[in-house]
């Protein structure tokens, strides 16, 4: 593969994982915030924020994956439960302390200050959560890699 064409296809990787990374937040968290206690406006002002956040962090998300994988040499041939602990080793690594800045913006939009105990309790709930959210994140991920014809962060961990 030529130079041009590998950065073709790493800036088709960001894109990709970039949608990944707003798409399967915006129903999620939205679940996620009513649980930590916003309604209304308070989830509408998180959601949007966590778009706003989740457009340039998706990109990163995505490499932050493929290096988890291959730091920790799991590959598509590994078993799925390892796979889905990688991905969860990936998510609460990169994606709870970024959701609870999405939290702390959430409250002080829709309460004048940031309420840190509804900040504590989404960091908590999104942790609780993380083992059936994180997977099933990675697999929609990489679900869309595959889409438009991209390896999965498993299946770059066998690229050296």
């Amino acid at each position: 593969m030529s130079l041009k064409e590998n950065k073709i296809k790493k800036g088709k990787e960001s894109l990709v994982d970039t949608l990944g990374n707003i798409t399967y937040p915006l129903i999620v968290g939205g679940i996620i915030d009513y649980a930590s206690g916003l309604r209304g406006f308070g989830i509408l002002a998180s959601r949007s924020y966590a778009t706003l956040i989740n457009v340039p962090a998706g990109a990163p998300y995505g490499k932050w994956r493929n290096l988890i994988f291959k730091v920790t040499k799991t590959t598509d041939e590994s078993s799925r439960i390892r796979q889905s602990l990688t991905d969860l080793l990936a998510f609460n690594s990169f994606q709870v302390p970024l959701y609870s800045t999405v939290i702390a913006v959430g409250s002080l939009i829709s309460e004048g200050s940031i309420n840190w105990e509804k900040v504590k309790h989404g960091a908590e709930y999104l942790a609780i959560t993380s083992p059936v959210i994180a997977p099933t994140m990675g697999l929609y991920m990489d679900w869309l890699r595959k889409t438009f014809k991209l390896k999965s962060a498993p299946e770059k961990a066998n690229v050296s």
